[in-house]
């Protein structure tokens, strides 16, 4: 049996669900498409160094308690445009990587922690 008899050359019994078996011309838009995707989706999340500049500056000058005041969010959100929700989020996570390691910091926050427990148990 020769390699002629197995295939006849016609793809009519193809089942046609899986697309075209002939590459067109799309695909390579497509590729383009999917490429500017994945690089807007890495971009995700990662604010402009300017801002982070503005954030990082009030971060330092209150490294002891560095939870900023209702009046402190509303400042850093018409200097930096972000929204408030970003502006929460940005304090949440440096906390998570900056505060709670540092030894100095963590005692500090666990005399103001007792403090403020005992104020709100009066």
């Amino acid at each position: 049996m020769s390699d002629d008899d197995l295939f006849d050359g016609s793809l009519d019994d193809l089942d046609s669900s899986f697309g075209p078996l002939i590459p067109h011309r799309g695909y390579k838009e497509k590729i383009v498409d999917i490429r500017e995707e994945i690089l807007r989706k890495r971009r995700a999340g990662k604010l402009p160094g300017d801002t982070t500049s503005v954030l990082k500056a009030w971060w330092q000058s209150h490294s002891k308690w560095p939870y900023p005041t209702e009046e402190d969010k509303a400042r850093l959100v018409q200097e930096t445009g972000l929204q408030l929700k970003q502006i929460n989020n940005w304090f949440i996570t440096q906390r998570k990587r900056n505060w709670h390691n540092n030894p100095s910091s963590s005692r500090a926050s666990k005399s103001k922690r007792k403090r403020l427990m005992s104020i709100r148990s009066w």
